[in-house]
């Protein structure tokens, strides 16, 4: 993976995961509230999470989630700076199904995130073909919260808790 910035391409200003990716990346996210924040899903099965202002040590966290990531979605709380959610990740990962992930140095008012496991909150299996789509369902409070699914194959979408 290669991070470029944008007033100055013609070389990316750091490389990341030369030898730490398994397989290639597949989906990347920028989090919606804390600015530095970001996190990287890959075929390898793994979500990671990573801090800008310390690339040259860059992993914070990294969790497997049963199955190549295909689609990483933050928490909609996380848009409104909501802490309680701010570290919650909602993952397709293909075979795997979906998970839900959170990283809890995210959650609260810190500002330095240290590096930690990450947990993984809950799982969905019933597709039974790959899950490439994952999105949360909200209803204004975290308590009133549901993720809905699809698979390609299978033709199926599944709304669930």
């Amino acid at each position: 993976m290669k991070v470029w910035d944008i007033r100055q391409t013609q070389r990316p200003v750091h490389k990341v995961g030369d030898t730490e990716f398994e397989a290639g990346v597949t989906a990347i996210s920028s989090h919606p509230s804390l600015d530095n924040i970001f996190a990287v899903g890959s075929y390898d099965e793994h979500v990671r999470l990573y801090d800008y202002r310390k690339m040259a040590e860059p992993l914070l966290s990294k969790v497997s989630v049963g199955g190549g990531v295909w689609r990483i979605k933050w928490h909609p709380s996380t848009w409104s700076g909501e802490s309680s959610c701010r570290g919650k990740l909602l993952v397709a990962a293909m075979h795997g199904g979906c998970r839900i992930v959170n990283f809890p140095s995210l959650d609260g008012g810190m500002e330095e995130y240290t590096a930690e496991e990450a947990d993984v909150l809950s799982e969905f299996t019933a597709h039974e073909s790959m899950a490439y789509g994952a999105d949360w369902i909200s209803f204004g409070s975290p308590e009133l919260e549901a993720a809905a699914s699809c698979s390609f194959y299978d033709r199926k979408a599944y709304i669930w808790e």
